[in-house]
This record gives C-alpha cells, structure tokens and sequence, in this order.
C-alpha cells in the first residue's frame, strides 16, 4: 500500500449500476439482466508529508464524508463515526487480501460520487472496486468478506454495456448482451423516495423462501427475452410475468398493484422491492408520464437511455 512519491495522483472510476431482471434469484443462479451506468464513483490516491492516512468523500451536493486514521487504521477523528467504521472494516479486510499488507502511511484520498447515495445506484459497489483495481485485489472477494450480494453491481462497475450476470459453480459469470429496444424512448427509471437496504432484503428473503429448478429456469429465460425483445406488447408480458414470479417468492405484491394501479403502462421493481427506483414502460408522452409522477410527489426520473452506459448502442 505504501507507494514510491509521486506528484501524479493515482485516479480510478467504476460505473453504477442497475439490475432490470432477476432480483433475489440471482443468488441462486438465475442469470440477470443488468447495466452499467454513466454515473459512479471516482477515487483518487495522493501522498502528503505527513504519516496519517485520510479520507474525504464528496458527492452532487458537496461534502459527505470524511476521516482520519493512523496508518494502521486505528480512527482518529470522523465526521460520521458509522462510516468511518465501515470504511475501516474493509480497508482492513482489502488489506489482508494484499500482498503487501504494509500499512496506509502519508496517503490522501478524495472520492466523487456522481449520483445521489440515497439512489441505490451503487455507492458501496464502486468503492469496492475502485479499492480493489488500487490494491490488485479481487473485488469479488472484498465484496464477500464486507457488504455481501450476488456480485452483478461489481460486473457493471468495470463494463461498459449491458451484461448477463449469473453464479455458476459459486464463480461469477458475466456475458455481454445488449438491451437497446425500438420502444427504449419509453423507458422510465424512476426514484421511491425511499432507501431500501439490499443487503436486510436479501436476508428477510432467503431464509423463508423455497427455490425451484423451474423458478430459477425461467428467470434466466425472461432475461434472455427481455434483452432481444422488439415487440412492446411482449416486453410488457415479461414484465408482469417477472413480477408475479418474484411477488410469489418474496410474498410480496407487485409494485404496481400497490402503488400505480392506474399507470397507463407497465411497472416493475428493480432490486430490492420496496425501495430505489422502479422501471416505467410508459404509454404516454414524456410530458405526461412525468406529470403523472410528479403527481404523486415524484420528481426524480430518468429516461433509461440518459443514463444507461452503452457503448455499442450509445445515443
């Protein structure tokens, strides 16, 4: 970790991310559909004279985080002693997986992120990687010994177009794909207003739940379909077949039903359900699918292709 003086930072960038199909069963092998985003996070290594080690994280809205360590992490002073403990945990646990597990003395680092941390869009995925990439570390692995999941939001972070995303043998496997459908224009990702923890819903649901050979089968299937799929009619079917599936395992009812019975359109949960955003294939114009949110205290929306990284399909 300790690094010969330089006078060039050490900067590196991993995407966001956002998972369209295959929710929860992607830890059992289902194969998901997922995409990078154009919004992630950055983080920059510099050296200074003296031995402490810093940490200052900023995001749109300014300053978020920030704290001071010894170079053997014992915590100095924070302004959010929960974070700092969290970041310490898997720094600590990136440093056992180095082979240079020498210490954090005189280092400055300074992350961006570019997107709201309330979003869900992957605050904690690209941390881990931008760590992992600075470390030459397996992001796979630090991911398992700090925050856990299926791993898909690390894939995203490193590609730069839509991937299939499956576990397979405990490995993870990714494939490229595409996802760039005629009716993409009508596409709509929209905010909750609400942060869902991934991690407590992955537990409230793997614990009670049986998983079937079937179930996992056609999961993979809808994924498939739902990256090639032309006909608007048939995306909508996926859609809804995908959310009673999921409703069934999870015991929970679409978003939907629940919340836009009246949506002139199709909705489906992305991620954890009851947080983060939602996936609007909306019937209308731009103009009235925004208002139709905006009605319900919604404000924060995006057409997919604003904010999906493709480059095989860029706009």
């Amino acid at each position: 970790m300790q690094q010969e003086k330089n006078r060039n930072p050490l900067i590196f960038h991993a995407h966001g991310k956002l998972l369209l199909s295959g929710e929860y069963l992607v830890l059992y092998g289902a194969k998901a559909l997922a995409v990078p985003l154009k919004y992630g996070q950055s983080l920059e290594i510099n050296q200074h004279s003296g031995v402490d080690f810093t940490w200052k994280a900023t995001h749109p809205k300014g300053d978020w985080f920030e704290a001071r360590y010894t170079p053997q992490l014992e915590l100095l002073d924070t302004n959010d002693k929960g974070k700092a403990e969290k970041l310490k945990v898997i720094l600590f646990e990136a440093g056992k997986l180095t082979n240079n597990p020498v210490g954090f003395s005189g280092l400055k680092i300074n992350t961006h992120l570019e997107f709201a941390p309330e979003w869900g869009w992957g605050s904690s995925s690209t941390l881990i990687s931008n760590i992992s990439r600075w470390l030459n570390i397996d992001p796979y692995t630090l991911l398992n010994k700090t925050f856990g999941g299926s791993g898909y939001d690390i894939a995203c972070a490193t590609n730069h177009s839509p991937i299939f995303y499956s576990i397979t043998n405990k490995q993870p496997k990714t494939e490229d794909t595409v996802f760039a459908p005629p009716f993409r224009d009508k596409l709509w990702v929209v905010y909750l207003n609400r942060k869902q923890s991934s991690a407590e819903a992955i537990r409230k649901h793997t614990k009670t739940n049986k998983i079937t050979p079937s179930l996992i089968q056609r999961i993979s299937e809808i994924s498939e379909q739902m990256s090639t799929e032309h006909s608007e009619t048939n995306f909508r079917n996926l859609i809804v077949e995908h959310e009673s599936l999921i409703g069934d395992f999870t015991g929970m009812d679409p978003v939907q039903s629940r919340l836009f019975p009246d949506f002139p359109g199709q909705i489906k949960s992305l991620g954890a359900w009851g947080g983060d955003f939602i996936l609007a294939l909306s019937e209308t114009s731009t103009e009235e699918t925004k208002k139709y949110f905006q009605t319900k205290g919604l404000n924060t929306l995006f057409n997919l292709q604003e904010i999906k990284l493709d480059i095989n399909h860029a706009i």
